[in-house]
């Protein structure tokens, strides 16, 4: 039922404050940032160590969920992400046990999610997800506990036709480049940064 423990969500107020703690005081490494106007907040995903992630959040809008959080509890731990291979399956399996969930949605394409409240979990927010971890860290980079997923869509490419297309996300127009069950997916403004780093792969005279 349960894959691995993702990562722990942090609320904090001063993002940039919070990231020289976490990149620069702890040696951490920045895999991915998506300011989500919609629920005004922005994330913000760092790896440390081989384990699972650090994610920050902090407020867009003093009106958003992580504002409301930080005006009645202060900066600190938010909710504990636990990743699913099925979704649905984890919810059967919660609810057949007296376990209820709460909160269940598809945000994204590669991301389903659904809640058990702190009152049924010892004070904590725990949050399930069904996703495509690849999906959520900046191109170029698979961290140490990706690589299994990497394995698992082959680590590299079959016979099938390459698909490019342009397509709108979240956070604005991307590129998405498919063949059979690997992607990659990038904003379209890092469009040239792609083409430079597949140009230092050609062969040299």
């Amino acid at each position: 039922m349960i894959r691995r423990i993702d990562h722990v969500a942090i609320a904090v107020r001063d993002l940039a404050r919070a990231r020289k703690f976490f990149l620069e005081g702890l040696g951490g490494r920045e895999l991915y940032c998506f300011a989500w106007g919609e629920k005004k907040f922005r994330w913000t995903t760092i790896e440390l160590g081989t384990s699972c992630f650090i994610e920050l959040i902090d407020p867009l809008d003093p009106e958003g969920f992580v504002g409301r959080f930080l005006d009645r509890h202060g900066e600190g731990m938010h909710h504990l992400t636990i990743q699913v291979d099925d979704l649905e399956e984890t919810d059967r399996t919660l609810r057949e046990r007296g376990i209820p969930t709460f909160g269940h949605g598809e945000p994204f394409p590669t991301w389903k999610e659904m809640y058990i409240h702190p009152k049924e979990a010892f004070g904590t927010l725990i949050q399930f997800a069904e996703f495509d971890p690849l999906a959520w860290v900046n191109p170029g980079y698979i961290p140490a506990a990706y690589r299994e997923f990497a394995a698992e869509k082959g680590g590299g490419f079959g016979k099938e036709t390459w698909e490019v297309r342009e397509i709108e996300t979240p956070e604005g127009p991307a590129v998405e480049i498919r063949q059979g069950e690997n992607l990659l997916r990038f904003s379209k403004e890092r469009l040239g940064d792609f083409i430079a780093a597949l140009k230092q792969l050609e062969p040299k005279p």
